[in-house]
């Protein structure tokens, strides 16, 4: 899954990743909001925020959503120096240290929470930080292994090509009845879409489930998980780099 870039991947392979890491996203994003109070899984609304907190003068509110649009840049610039990085000796690898850096910061978002004994909204931001960072990593991440087909960490953009999909699917079953040859949608893109669509919901429905149960300790379980995947890719790189290395023998 992880030894293949852009146009060389499998509609199989982007789907399969794309479903697991837009299921995180969502279990992310709805638990963040539920324990600091901000949606963490991309930067509209910290837009909207950053603009009403400056026209009603409120300078350090302003400067924390300054913070979390630069965590969030950070996380995707941080993503893209390590895969870009030569210290690697296969992709996979890469991406296998991406994830545990990820992984780290959704870990360090459960030990600040459990450390911070201030519910101040600025101490909430600094948690909200990290979480920013680690989906602007994800983001980063998937963004590169597929070539910018897939992007896991919200929804606008998939609704949207969602409407326009069934718009194209729509005019195709109409021009159908009528007997009248017409190009056929994408069901390759179709697939991947509603994938996404799906999954980050189901995401987001199990994170409020969990934190309103487990609280702060639920963002351990959405570390496991791209740990695990990590942990996977970095397994994936290892055979693939042994059977380089065997060939380069005979």
């Amino acid at each position: 899954m992880f030894s293949h870039e852009g146009s060389d991947r499998s509609d199989r392979e982007n789907r399969l990743l794309a479903g697991y890491l837009a299921f995180i996203a969502g279990f992310t994003n709805s638990s963040g909001f539920l324990l600091v109070g901000t949606f963490t899984s991309h930067v509209t609304g910290n837009v909207g925020r950053l603009a009403n907190d400056l026209a009603k003068g409120n300078s350090p509110a302003a400067v924390s959503a300054v913070t979390l649009l630069l965590a969030f840049f950070s996380g995707a610039f941080a993503v893209s120096v390590v895969l870009e990085s030569r210290a690697f000796r296969h992709i996979s690898r890469a991406y296998a240290f991406a994830m545990g850096l990820e992984a780290l910061l959704l870990a360090g978002f459960t030990l600040f929470s459990n450390l911070a004994t201030a519910a101040h909204p600025r101490v909430l931001d600094a948690g909200a930080a990290l979480l920013c960072a680690a989906m602007g990593m994800q983001n980063g991440l998937v963004t590169r292994i597929s070539g910018a087909v897939v992007r896991t960490t919200h929804l606008t953009g998939v609704v949207t090509d969602l409407g326009i999909e069934s718009a194209r699917w729509f005019r195709y079953w109409r021009r159908s009845l009528a007997s009248v040859v017409s190009e056929r949608p994408s069901v390759t893109k179709s697939r991947l879409l509603v994938t996404i669509a799906v999954t980050f919901l189901l995401g987001a429905v199990a994170g409020a489930l969990v934190t309103v149960h487990l609280g702060a300790p639920s963002m351990l379980l959405a570390a496991v998980a791209i740990a695990g995947l990590g942990f996977y890719a970095l397994r994936h790189g290892r055979v693939h780099d042994d059977g380089a290395a065997r060939l380069s023998r005979r």
